[in-house]
């Protein structure tokens, strides 16, 4: 019996719970509606990229990468036993592996900063042999504070600035005439008043060389510093970039330990500005070892001719010049790329055996005398008139490019003294482009 009352006092106390959960709160004769509290999402996601389609026709082979999905310059010339250039052979081809996708996350303030991740990749591969795989573009964390902004990751190269890439429809965008790189990097950015900046950043090598070993092996990073005035309808600024590596920890007939390094250091000024008609945008640089940015040059190794000795080392320098316009017009764009640069050679040649050494060495274009190919470049230009016609998040560009390289024997600085060639090449580009 005791036990029946308490079960019976214990269905009645929920029951009574239950209905009082469904009642409504009455006051002042209106009825206020319980209602779940909203919590903002802690991340927000955005996605993008775009769908991008090339049809190319080179009038002659070409010193590329990627199936030539990236052109540096033409070929030299290569006579057979009847005197034809077998390198005056025109090719064609359509590549999609240029189109990529890409997610930008707004996270949480951090530090009282507001904190920024992007993540990209494509399909461009990290080797020749590596077309068509996923690649990884850009790993990059921000965080911006009112006047300054620290960015962590892998992004563009301080002197690779986005805002003044060049209008081409050519995926190479301005390489081999401006810096072309994306780096793993810590940067620090200061605006010093309303619009003047200051930059300075930590860089490493990891993408753009042949072997990333000398400059792991040199124990530090790159040093960057820049400076820039930017208003509404101009940009521009002075960049200074230090570098030092470590080509090798053994050289010599021996193999001795080594320690000799090679020090380049690299200043280049730029400027973009809008006018009604156009939009005017230009650099000038003076490198040393810019082999890494997809640019003429490297450096140059020096072994006694006879006898035991370690290799030392000598940067090459690089002078590089270019000019892009952009019309304002709305249905078609047209537009103009002017480049030149030039091979300066070893700033300090010394005697014994001399081998270059550096990307532009890896794919055809910088040697010295001890090269087993000692074919190298004085100078190349490039000019490139454009049209691109937007339609809604479609694009269509068509460009007709032609590029010059002066080809000869390479004395021991790496510069061609003999046996010139002026080797002129077409190149015309029909590229479509879906952005999302």
């Amino acid at each position: 019996m005791k036990l029946k009352k308490i079960v019976a006092v214990t269905g009645l106390f929920l029951t009574a719970v239950l209905l009082n959960a469904q009642e409504t709160i009455k006051k002042k004769d209106s009825v206020i509606a319980i209602k779940p509290e909203k919590k903002e999402p802690l991340f927000e996601v955005k996605f993008s990229g775009f769908i991008r389609h090339d049809a190319v026709f080179d009038s002659r082979q070409t010193v590329d990468v990627r199936e030539a999905a990236v052109v540096l310059w033409g070929k030299d010339v290569d006579f057979d036993a009847n005197g034809k250039d077998r390198n005056s052979a025109s090719k064609f081809q359509m590549l999609n592996v240029l189109s990529r996708a890409g997610v930008k996350v707004n996270a949480p303030d951090v530090l009282g900063a507001k904190t920024v991740g992007f993540l990209e990749g494509d399909f461009f591969g990290n080797a020749e042999g590596g077309i068509n795989e996923f690649r990884l573009r850009h790993a990059y964390i921000t965080l911006d504070w009112k006047k300054s902004q620290l960015g962590i990751g892998q992004f563009w190269h301080p002197l690779t600035i986005p805002e003044m890439f060049p209008g081409v429809v050519n995926f190479s965008g301005g390489a081999p005439y401006m810096p072309y790189n994306r780096n793993p990097q810590i940067r620090f950015t200061q605006k010093l008043n309303t619009h003047f900046n200051l930059m300075i950043a930590a860089v490493s090598q990891r993408d753009f060389t042949s072997n990333t070993a000398p400059y792991r092996n040199s124990s530090i990073p790159s040093g960057h510093v820049q400076v820039n005035y930017k208003n509404k309808d101009v940009l521009v600024g002075l960049a200074g970039h230090f570098e030092q590596i470590r080509p090798k920890t053994g050289s010599g007939l021996t193999n001795d330990f080594s320690n000799e390094r090679v020090n380049s250091v690299s200043v280049m000024a730029y400027g973009r500005f809008e006018t009604k008609p156009m939009t005017i945008k230009a650099e000038a640089m003076y490198g040393e070892n810019a082999t890494s940015f997809i640019m003429l040059g490297g450096y140059v190794g020096y072994t006694p001719a006879s006898g035991p000795g370690l290799e030392t080392y000598s940067t090459m320098a690089t002078q590089s010049f270019w000019i892009d316009l952009t019309g304002k017009t709305k249905k078609i764009i047209p537009g103009f790329f002017a480049g030149f640069s030039q091979n300066d050679g070893a700033t300090n040649p010394i005697s014994g055996k001399a081998v270059a050494y550096g990307f532009s060495n890896m794919v055809g274009g910088i040697a010295a005398s001890g090269n087993t190919t000692t074919r190298t470049i004085n100078y190349i230009y490039r000019l490139a008139p454009r049209i691109e016609v937007p339609i809604k998040n479609l694009k269509f560009g068509l460009e007709a490019e032609y590029s010059a390289a002066e080809w000869g024997n390479a004395d021991n600085s790496g510069r061609a003294v003999s046996n010139l060639n002026l080797i002129g090449t077409w190149r015309v580009v029909f590229a479509t482009v879906l952005k999302f």
